[in-house]
């Protein structure tokens, strides 16, 4: 392995994560519609069927979520881009100095290489997804229940 092997990993996992923005774009009018849905329903209906509400209640939840997931791939990426832009390398022990001062790393995660960092994020990332595919198939779960219901 070279010596600009952790620098390349990490530019990779950088825009990797940066298409966490995309998932986060695609979820957001999904929440937005289903917290609104759930705040203006009993002002509509009286008669709305728990399992529809129930599927807006499954999209919202899904949807605070992702965007926990978006902020913690975000905030990574922009690390990842910070790190790889220095000029003397990745300062992966200055990072995990700043990150404890800040209460945002656990002293147990600190001095890890940049491998198991590009893991992590990967993993968050992947679990961004995941909560995006909830919301959709929530949406078409509750989209079938109410033609079902008519």
């Amino acid at each position: 392995m070279t010596a600009d092997a952790p620098r390349r990993l990490l530019l990779c996992a950088a825009a990797l994560a940066d298409q966490g923005r995309i998932v986060d774009r695609l979820s957001r009018p999904l929440t937005a519609a289903a917290l609104i849905g759930l705040f203006v329903s009993p002002a509509i209906s009286t008669t709305l069927p728990g399992v529809l509400i129930g599927a807006a209640l499954l999209v919202a939840l899904a949807g605070l979520a992702e965007t926990y997931f978006a902020i913690r791939v975000g905030f990574d990426a922009a690390l990842f881009y910070q790190l790889v832009g220095a000029s003397e390398g990745p300062d992966l022990a200055g990072t995990d100095a700043a990150l404890l001062r800040l209460g945002l790393l656990p002293p147990t995660k600190q001095g890890r290489p940049a491998e198991a960092r590009v893991a992590g994020v990967t993993r968050l990332f992947r679990w961004q997804i995941l909560a995006l595919a909830a919301q959709v198939g929530s949406v078409l779960a509750g989209a079938c229940l109410g033609f079902m219901w008519r």
